[in-house]
């Protein structure tokens, strides 16, 4: 049940329009097959410190405790972050589901302040142009088609020495350019204008033969009717909602003032109210205290699985091919880069690497949970047998269920009109199937919930570990409600975290930084199994992860690959968080530390440490 995660319902949408297109179907078979090696992995990690637990007690177990420090305050990132990812998602789905009963949540209390679009940090605002509803998105002219909302703005154009070196470029031939050259610089307002006065300059052959790309090349270069330079490099108000499968249909440039005249009831979204919602009764919840029901966990995987099997089994019929054949990887099939510095494949607008492998770091959000099948590996009757069967079973199922869901909803609605925010439940929208849309959203506001009360419950867990270690504070993440036998402060401390997170950031940025925690954790994973075959090959392991050294270091790479293709910026904030927690741990937790004082003591009493040394640096004789 954990391996159906809510990525499939909050991740899919954005990743899809903004970094792979189509090609995210392959996508997550690489993501999967990342999951296979670093859960063989985790299995035999998991496996040598058979108790309850998270990576963190098989770090402290394994490989010492400032390892086990770094991966347990990686796992709040990944927690945290992930659980304000899930009730992002949970947001938009909650909405569409209001919707359908015809509440319409107020704007300023819909959503996050701020949007990204390629890259861009743009405010969350929208408005009415003619009746239709406008945003503002980031426009880039390489890759991305767009045509302009006449009723809108009229545009003027003009033949120019830029206009005539394109056509050339674009094999017009010279005596059609000569035949315009008596128009250079002169101005046409509105495309019909130009268009008869490029007839009157032209023979009829011409004419018909060249019309197409001359008006093409001059409206790419054309200037808005108050002068203003338009080109499709830029912020530009455009439609939200178009009947055009593979255009952004422009309406004009951010802050020009012909444009703002005709921008009516604009809003904009200050705060996600229904998420912060949410995680307050998601934390109220757990404080209280929550039994885990193998009944209410069935209901919930049922639902899930009910939920993907619906979308692909009902979806397949209003697929249309030509949204795949049209552009299958739109940007490319890799999408790596070095801190910024692209490496292969192409970038967005500003400098973030998109394309196959870079959606395959982002829907690696999906795959979260799958860990849950390796801890338990002690508890299979033949864990060399059964576990990797298991391990790999469920995730080729679970890898085959997302790939059929990600076909139909690019298949059903072009890459470029999904919706980020409840990105499966909008594509039955728009294919005209709203008792459809209805049922998924209902789905996904259960499914996700289950994930939400799943992550909330997992980060206050590993400080109550790291507190019974002496490493955080005992007062006060350890601390244990004397009525509900909860941990209820770090409870309430991550809720507020998350809150803060959920309500104020795009699900974006929250995306990219759960993934780029969880792999993090991962390389560690993989990492420890080398060294533990090194440093203790004798050690008993109920499970042995299969052809070692090979499946780690395959892991190993793999997680790094995604990890490098994630935006730079995720780097520079797990650096600042991992940092964050190395200050907590030289200036509280090691002096605290329970296994720290018990050396200390050994030192001080017997003026030997457990390794041989005489306290002041000597060998034992």
């Amino acid at each position: 049940g954990a391996v159906i995660g809510a990525g499939i319902f909050v991740a899919t949408g954005a990743a899809a329009k903004d970094v792979a297109g189509p090609s995210l179907m392959v996508s997550y078979a690489v993501a999967g097959l990342t999951c296979i090696f670093a859960a063989l992995c985790y299995a035999e990690f998991a496996s040598m410190a058979p108790v309850a637990g998270s990576a963190y007690t098989y770090a402290y177990t394994t490989m010492g405790e400032l390892l086990a420090w770094i991966i347990g305050w990686d796992l709040i990132l990944e927690y945290a972050v992930g659980a304000a990812t899930v009730a992002n998602g949970w947001s938009g789905y909650f909405q569409s589901v209001l919707k359908k009963v015809g509440i319409i949540v107020p704007m300023v209390i819909s959503g996050a302040p701020h949007k990204y679009d390629q890259g861009h940090i743009l405010p969350n605002i929208e408005a009415k142009v003619d009746a239709a509803h406008v945003d503002q998105s980031m426009m880039k002219e390489k890759n991305q088609k767009w045509t302009v909302h006449q009723k809108a703005m009229q545009i003027s154009f003009s033949f120019t020495e830029e206009v005539f070196q394109q056509l050339r470029k674009e094999n017009v031939p010279a005596p059609v350019i000569d035949s315009l050259r008596p128009l250079l610089n002169r101005q046409f307002t509105g495309k019909s204008t130009f268009e008869k006065r490029l007839k009157r300059s032209l023979s009829e052959a011409d004419f018909n033969q060249y019309q197409g790309i001359i008006t093409t090349v001059a409206e790419k270069k054309a200037r808005w009717a108050d002068g203003q330079l338009k080109t499709a490099d830029g912020i530009f108000w455009t439609l939200k909602d178009t009947n055009k499968k593979d255009e952004t249909v422009v309406v004009g440039p951010v802050d020009d003032p012909s444009t703002e005249a005709k921008l009516e009831n604009r809003e904009r979204a200050y705060v996600n109210l229904p998420a912060i919602l949410v995680v307050c009764l998601v934390t109220v919840v757990l404080v209280k205290g929550i039994t885990e029901s193998a009944g209410v966990n069935a209901l919930m995987v049922a639902i899930k699985v009910a939920a993907v099997l619906f979308v692909i089994a009902v979806g397949a019929f209003f697929v249309n091919p030509d949204n795949w054949t049209r552009d299958f990887a739109p940007k490319g099939w890799t999408g790596v880069s070095f801190f910024g510095i692209p490496v292969l494949g192409q970038t967005n607008a500003s400098g973030e690497p998109v394309g196959m492998l870079a959606g395959a770091a982002i829907i690696f959000f999906a795959y979260i949970g799958f860990d849950s099948v390796s801890t338990h590996a002690e508890e299979a009757k033949n864990p060399q047998r059964d576990v990797p069967i298991g391990i790999v079973a469920s995730l080729v199922i679970c890898t085959i269920l997302y790939i059929g869901v990600v076909a139909v909803l690019t298949g059903m609605v072009y890459y470029e009109n999904l919706s980020k925010d409840a990105g499966v439940s909008d594509a039955f929208k728009q294919a005209g199937l709203g008792w459809a849309e209805f049922i998924i959203a209902v789905a996904g506001v259960a499914g996700i919930t289950s994930v939400l009360l799943v992550m909330m419950l997992s980060a206050p867990r590993v400080f109550l570990a790291m507190a019974r270690d002496g490493l955080v504070p005992k007062n006060i993440f350890a601390s244990v409600h004397p009525k509900f036998r909860t941990p209820w402060i770090s409870t309430i401390l991550i809720g507020v975290f998350v809150s803060l997170l959920t309500g104020f950031l795009p699900i974006d940025a929250l995306l990219h930084l759960t993934n780029i925690g969880t792999l993090f954790a991962f390389v560690i994973v993989c990492g420890a199994v080398l060294i533990m075959r090194k440093t203790n090959p004798e050690a008993e392991r109920p499970f042995r992860c299969p052809m070692v050294p090979l499946v780690p270091t395959l892991g190993i790479v793999c997680c790094l690959l995604l990890m490098l293709s994630l935006p730079a910026a995720n780097w520079y904030r797990l650096l600042a968080w991992l940092a964050l927690g190395l200050c907590i741990y030289f200036l509280y937790g090691r002096h605290h530390s329970l296994l720290g004082k018990e050396l200390r003591g050994e030192i001080s009493k017997h003026g030997v440490s457990p390794g041989g040394q005489i306290d002041g640096g000597l060998k034992q004789s």
